[in-house]
């Protein structure tokens, strides 16, 4: 559930900043890399840290969310989202393909996460909270969305500058 959260929130927060500036919506690139900024930096960055926190300092809890047992693994699994999540937040700064390549390794990594949540679903009948339902729904579709936003933002740019 956590993932919609953070989706939501990024989506609406992104939309108040374009409602009160217009520099952000004066074009359809300008609107695509204001919800791209607070995705990456929201979702990604945010989120990150958080799921790092928990698979480093909550394993027990954060396993038994995924119906798996708790192992050596989940210190590896928090530094792996930890890794993401510092370059979602380092977006702030860091412009360009900088924001391409934190939105390959993000879709690298959730949509990975999504196969293996599959593998759980079909050879398990594993349907955890944070195994399947919405949460693998969100898993999917917000990596794609925010890797699409990428490539247009990076096209358009492109194209700004020729």
């Amino acid at each position: 559930m956590f993932q919609v959260i953070f989706a939501i929130l990024a989506v609406v927060a992104a939309s108040i900043h374009l409602a009160f500036s217009s520099d952000s919506r004066s074009t359809k690139s300008a609107i695509a890399k204001t919800y791209l900024l607070y995705l990456l930096f929201i979702y990604v960055g945010l989120m990150g840290l958080l799921t790092a926190y928990a698979h480093v300092f909550r394993p027990l809890e954060t396993s038994a969310s995924i119906g798996w047992a708790t192992s050596p693994y989940e210190y590896e699994v928090g530094m792996a989202d930890l890794t993401v999540g510092v370059l979602g937040i380092l977006c702030l700064w860091f412009r360009g393909n900088f924001w391409l390549a934190t939105a390959i390794a993000n879709a690298v990594w959730l949509l990975g996460d999504a196969i293996g949540h599959i593998r759980q679903i079909t050879l398990n009948n594993n349907h955890a909270a944070n195994n399947s339902g919405i949460f693998l729904i969100t898993e999917i579709i917000t990596p794609l969305v925010i890797l699409l936003l990428a490539l247009y933002v990076r096209a358009t740019s492109e194209r700004e500058h020729r």
